[in-house]
């Protein structure tokens, strides 16, 4: 089989938005050089980053023109020298360079890790972002011990899933705010101790639940008011991370719980993460991460499998509101495999 030379790619060449701006295009693939590899893409997600990337609202942005997709799982197919660190056939995770929205591409080999063995394609294609932002957020924030308390809002996005079960699993327990009642029962089969409706009587909710002292971290996806409650909710010298914000608002930190409850704000951003710490940091978290998700049947949700031919069909499921799991795109189906209707 010859190597390839070419490859499909979802391209902008502008920001904006990704329906205007995206096309399904052709691009020239040249011979790997030492130290680099070719890939075959075997799957990649759509999470909410790549429609900030393209749209040019995301914290850094790529050179154009670009090609969308920040994460995926992919296999050599070719590498540019006889020694290198991987060997045609290996199966490799990656984010940011290469994008992964594309059915081949170059990429150095300090650029990609190995890929957990006990997991699927689908799965280690989600591996390199949710897992690790909802393992570290447990990890670096504060000292919990088992039955201590993390509250957090988004707790049905992907994050929020992985949160509720790796704590289960340390013995931790979980107050989680949804905007959606009737996924409850859903997220207390994955570990969660308590799952209430994030509104304006929410904190006393948790507060009338919860032992006062032993809130110990808050995570924050959403901004705004959903902010504030998780700072009712938390105990003096807590710490509250925010990670996201999916209601584009402000997140809301009153100055009294910053003074009289000695809270402490922090910001997260797993890309940051990564580039900060060293290869076998990396590689050790991954090994821990994909043995917690193995002995745990700890996955991430799939809703939705797309080609990338499909793809705008694929970026419409993906922004449906109610969606249950994440929408991936399966490099080589030729149609999608599935798809719930609106």
């Amino acid at each position: 089989m010859q190597p390839p030379r070419s490859a499909e790619a979802l391209r902008y060449h502008k920001f904006g938005d990704p329906f205007e701006t995206l096309s399904h295009e052709t691009i020239a693939l040249d011979p790997p050089k030492p130290g680099f590899v070719t890939l075959k893409i075997l799957a990649a997600p759509i999470n909410p980053a790549d429609f900030g990337r393209i749209n040019g609202t995301y914290g850094k942005l790529s050179d154009l023109p670009g090609t969308g997709g920040i994460e995926g799982v992919g296999k050599v197919v070719e590498t540019g020298s006889n020694n290198g660190a991987f060997s045609t056939g290996a199966r490799v995770l990656f984010s940011g360079k290469p994008s992964s929205w594309q059915t081949y591409a170059l990429a150095s080999e300090d650029q990609v890790y190995p890929a957990p063995e006990t997991l699927d394609d689908l799965q280690v294609s989600m591996f390199w972002v949710n897992p690790a932002t909802a393992w570290r957020m447990i990890h670096d924030f504060a000292t919990l011990e088992p039955g201590d308390w993390i509250v957090q809002n988004a707790a049905t996005s992907a994050v929020g899933k992985l949160v509720i079960q790796f704590a289960s699993q340390l013995g931790i327990k979980t107050a989680n705010l949804v905007r959606d009642p009737d996924t409850a029962e859903g997220l207390r089969n994955l570990g969660a101790t308590l799952v209430l409706k994030d509104d304006k009587e929410a904190a006393k909710r948790i507060q009338s639940q919860t032992e006062s002292s032993k809130v110990k971290l808050g995570l924050n996806a959403v901004g705004g008011n959903s902010s504030l409650t998780i700072c009712k909710c938390l105990s003096n010298k807590a710490t509250h991370v925010t990670y996201g914000g999916m209601d584009r608002q402000p997140a809301t930190f009153p100055t009294r719980y910053l003074i009289f409850n000695d809270l402490s704000l922090r910001g997260f951003w797993v890309s940051e993460w990564y580039r900060n710490a060293s290869r076998a940091t990396i590689e050790g978290m991954h090994s821990e991460i994909a043995q917690k998700m193995d002995s745990g049947n700890i996955r991430t949700d799939i809703e939705a499998t797309y080609s990338l031919e499909d793809w705008k069909a694929a970026l419409e499921h993906s922004l449906r509101p109610g969606k249950t799991g994440k929408v991936v795109f399966h490099m080589g189906k030729s149609k999608s495999t599935y798809s719930i209707e609106p």
